[in-house]
């Protein structure tokens, strides 16, 4: 499929019912191949609403559609409590909406995270992913960590691989 040319941003609060939306499809797009990731009903609109109002949820644009989000936070104490606050931005809920899938919406979103931590002093991305999901996000520069077992305050238990993706060296 070809490429795309995305216009990357945050999302505004008139977009909440967009961006849950894309949430939404994604999740229902998951079980058609495995089983379920996200709970889709936990992802509509007061899901989105709180990210957006802090400023943490990216939209990839085409023509002014949201084609894929992405949240992008400056801490996770669920998966990443064991390392220090500070050094990274986290990812997650990296979601595309099947009509522009194959055309580069993840490269663009997690490209332009890279530039938003490294502008905050931060000089990794980390982010957590189901253990299918790593080669995904190795071709995306992502290297695996680890893979850990936690507890999700609403997933409940889950196995997961932690990764990252340098973007600097560690500052003096």
């Amino acid at each position: 499929m070809p490429s795309a040319s995305f216009q990357i941003g945050l999302a505004t609060p008139d977009e909440v019912l967009a961006v849950s939306q894309v949430l939404q499809e994604a999740a229902r797009w998951i079980t058609t191949w495995r089983a379920p990731l996200w709970d889709p009903d936990l992802l509509g609109e007061a899901f989105a609403r709180p990210i957006i109002e802090r400023g943490h949820m990216l939209t990839a644009k085409v023509g002014g559609e949201i084609a894929a989000v992405m949240i992008l936070e400056p801490e996770d104490p669920v998966f990443w409590p064991d390392y220090p606050a500070g050094e990274a931005a986290y990812i997650h809920k990296l979601a595309v909406r099947r009509a522009y899938a194959g055309m580069g919406a993840p490269a663009a979103l997690v490209d332009h995270a890279a530039t938003l931590a490294l502008l905050q002093g931060r000089w990794r991305l980390r982010l957590d992913c189901d253990v299918p999901l790593a080669g995904f996000y190795e071709k995306l520069g992502f290297r695996k960590v680890d893979e850990i077992d936690v507890r999700h305050p609403e997933a409940g238990p889950m196995r997961v691989v932690r990764m990252e993706r340098h973007l600097a060296a560690q500052p003096a």
